[in-house]
């Protein structure tokens, strides 16, 4: 077994990992490093993901937040909340942006995989569940048993080995999956991409619940539990939790404090501070001095 901290960055996963992650992170990969396993916080990111030459399979352990990923393959557009599968093909170009996040991660080289899923169509069979984010108890069961195997044997062992085999087997056919579990919301999918994109669009202003209703003609209470089924939050909630990720983008850059709570919606400094806060644990100023 291979064990690393953030203070060791090996390779270019390992620094790109450091460039996103909150603190210390845990690695670990197999002899020939084809195969690595990590746990960590990410920090929120927007504009292009990195081209990587693995497969990246993550499974979301706390609530977090929206996704938003588009490449040639096709688009990811959701909500990351615990036990929510995501992900990210190998040498492929992708935009969008991605919440403050915890993550349990398996990455894989594009070759093995190929490999694994020879008599399934390869890598190209995994395209739906790349477009898609994916609820799956079987394959978050066998994530978590993996990574608990890893940090006490490693991740050369037959269970690791039979379990990735699951896992990306079980992957190639997700299409099916998704529509069952998608069937299960209150939401239709273009009522709740609606929804969203209209809170994205107002994270400098205000915004009510019956605004939301109107542009979904739907009443406000259906919206509101509709809402919270569908993604965890709140709709006021949800609204809160990107402009302090907003927040925390701006605050790497020359704007003063005042001048970030009005582009994030706030006119009273004090009433964002607090908010931010309550979301991250420090203030804005303290955000700021960490940074630097």
């Amino acid at each position: 077994m291979k064990h690393f901290r953030s203070q060791d960055a090996r390779n270019r996963f390992e620094k790109r990992l450091m460039n996103r992650a909150i603190g210390s992170y845990e690695l670990v990969s197999n002899q020939d490093e084809s195969i690595l396993a990590v746990t960590s916080k990410l920090e929120a990111m927007e504009n292009e993901f990195e081209i990587s030459p693995r497969l990246m399979i993550t499974l979301s352990l706390k609530k977090a937040g929206r996704l938003l990923r588009t490449g040639d393959w096709g688009k990811v557009d959701g909500i990351l909340e615990p036990g929510t599968i995501a992900l990210a093909l190998p040498y492929t170009k992708a935009e969008g942006f991605s919440p403050e996040a915890e993550m349990l991660g398996i990455a894989i080289d594009a070759e093995k995989v190929e490999a694994i899923l020879a008599d399934s169509g390869g890598i190209d069979a995994l395209h739906p569940a790349a477009s898609s984010l994916t609820k799956d108890s079987l394959i978050e069961s066998v994530m978590i048993a993996l990574w608990r195997d890893a940090q006490t044997h490693g991740l050369s062992s037959a269970f690791f080995d039979q379990g990735i085999d699951l896992i990306l087997k079980r992957l190639t056919k997700v299409e099916v999956q998704e529509k069952s579990f998608r069937s299960v919301g209150r939401f239709s999918e273009g009522q709740l991409q609606r929804a969203l994109d209209l809170i994205e669009s107002r994270i400098g202003m205000d915004l009510s619940v019956d605004e939301i209703a109107r542009e979904l003609d739907r009443d406000p209470r259906s919206v509101t539990r509709a809402f919270k089924a569908a993604t965890g939050y709140a709709p006021y909630e949800y609204l809160t939790h990107r402009r302090m990720e907003r927040a925390k983008q701006l605050l790497s850059g020359r704007l003063t404090i005042l001048e970030i709570a009005l582009d994030v919606g706030y006119t009273n400094p004090s009433k964002f501070a607090a908010a931010f806060r309550k979301f991250n644990g420090c203030s804005p100023s303290e955000w700021r001095r960490r940074l630097s």
